[in-house]
């Protein structure tokens, strides 16, 4: 499967931050010391979060192709919840996300919870998949 969803790359992060402190320092310009030491420390909190939220986006859509997968899967009427299934699926997933949660403890084949999660980094999401094959995305 081909890559559909990029994340972003440390590079894309790292211009962000440049970018935010740049304004910073401009900003600073026209400040005292003390201004400019409490606009960088919310600059570095501003930057931070941008990162976060750009890490939690990857992990939501390193899910959504998984669904995604998961549904373009014709898999020979197998269910969806079945491990090798899943296992075979999450090595076409963009980028490389840690897949956690794939457990088959009492041996019949389906993955025991049926709770999936992605991890972008420290970041991550749950694909969840009923009895039924119904596919969905949380928060983990």
């Amino acid at each position: 499967m081909r890559q559909l969803i990029a994340r972003p790359s440390s590079a894309t992060r790292g211009r962000l931050v440049v970018l935010l402190l740049g304004l910073v320092a401009v900003a600073g310009v026209a400040c005292s010391d003390d201004d400019v030491d409490a606009v960088a420390d919310e600059a570095g909190d501003v930057a931070s979060s941008v990162v976060d939220a750009a890490e939690d986006v990857s992990a939501r859509s390193v899910a959504e192709a998984y669904r995604a997968a998961l549904v373009a899967d014709a898999s020979g009427g197998a269910s969806r919840r079945q491990v090798q299934v899943l296992e075979e699926t999450t090595g076409d997933l963009p980028g490389e996300p840690e897949v956690l949660g794939i457990d088959d403890g009492d041996g019949d084949g389906l993955d025991d919870d049926g709770r999936v999660e992605v991890r972008v980094n420290d970041q991550s999401s749950c694909l969840l998949i009923s009895e039924s094959g119904d596919l969905n995305i949380e928060n983990c």
